[in-house]
């Protein structure tokens, strides 16, 4: 009975779990670059065999006790919407812009970007754009730019935007919404990136598809919730009954 007990509470905390991470994904299907979040769950029995065994021995299922495993974030493209902004740029295919953030440099696939008050081509609230030496200063808002992410200002060039990519997206941390730090060595510096010019990429989020998993984790939320009462019903009118005897 306490087996029973321990099964769908954790089912109850599993599913809210996973609830939670496609709220995430819905709140952000329209911010520029953002990459969904998956959550994967496993039971609890198997997590436990494959982060102490370094072999990864394949016992199969040993508990019906399911736990949010890791939460994976999928790093397929997004839409590419022409905005007509001149500080507007999208890639397409691999790779990642790189701003200086505050706590260092972060990668992300925004490239909505603007222009600070010392003119530095910037990305609100996070911090300024890096070419290959560096920030870039454009001066103003009134640039031209190319495929390979070279700026024009007033017929001169002052810059281009670096684009990087990684052997090991695993290795990519979540550092903001579409923001993600890297932990696995040096990127590579892309030397012929397609950079869309007047573009922005929008989540991959699909909202149907969010909506359909949304309703089937409320369903599972609810049955073991419901399940939950079943089993304490059961084991109150046991306690009675033995009581009587």
């Amino acid at each position: 009975m306490d087996r029973g007990f321990y099964s769908l509470a954790s089912g109850m905390l599993t599913q809210s779990r996973v609830l939670t991470g496609i709220s995430n994904n819905l709140a952000n299907i329209e911010t520029p670059g953002y990459k969904k979040k998956l959550v994967t769950t496993s039971t609890f029995g198997n997590l436990m065999i494959n982060r102490l065994d370094t072999q990864r021995t394949e016992l199969g299922s040993v508990s019906l006790i399911t736990v949010a495993d890791k939460t994976n974030t999928i790093h397929t493209e997004g839409v590419l919407k022409n905005t007509n902004r001149a500080l507007d740029f999208a890639i397409k295919g691999d790779g990642f812009f790189a701003v200086q953030g505050t706590n260092g440099t972060v990668y992300t696939r925004n490239g909505s970007f603007n222009v600070d008050s010392e003119g530095y081509l910037t990305l609100n609230n996070v911090g300024r754009v890096l070419g290959a030496n560096g920030p870039i200063r454009v001066g103003t808002d009134q640039i031209e730019a190319d495929e390979q992410g070279n700026l024009f200002a007033n017929g001169r060039n002052v810059g281009r935007i670096a684009v990087y990519n990684f052997a090991d997206y695993t290795a990519l941390q979540a550092a903001g919404e579409g923001m993600f730090s890297y932990t696995g060595g040096a990127p590579a510096l892309m030397q012929n990136p397609s950079i869309l010019w007047k573009t922005v990429e929008g989540s991959n989020v699909n909202a149907a598809e969010e909506m359909t998993r949304a309703i089937s984790a409320q369903r599972n939320l609810q049955n073991c919730s419901q399940a939950l009462k079943m089993y304490d019903q059961v084991l109150t009118n046991s306690v009675t009954n033995i009581a009587k005897i």
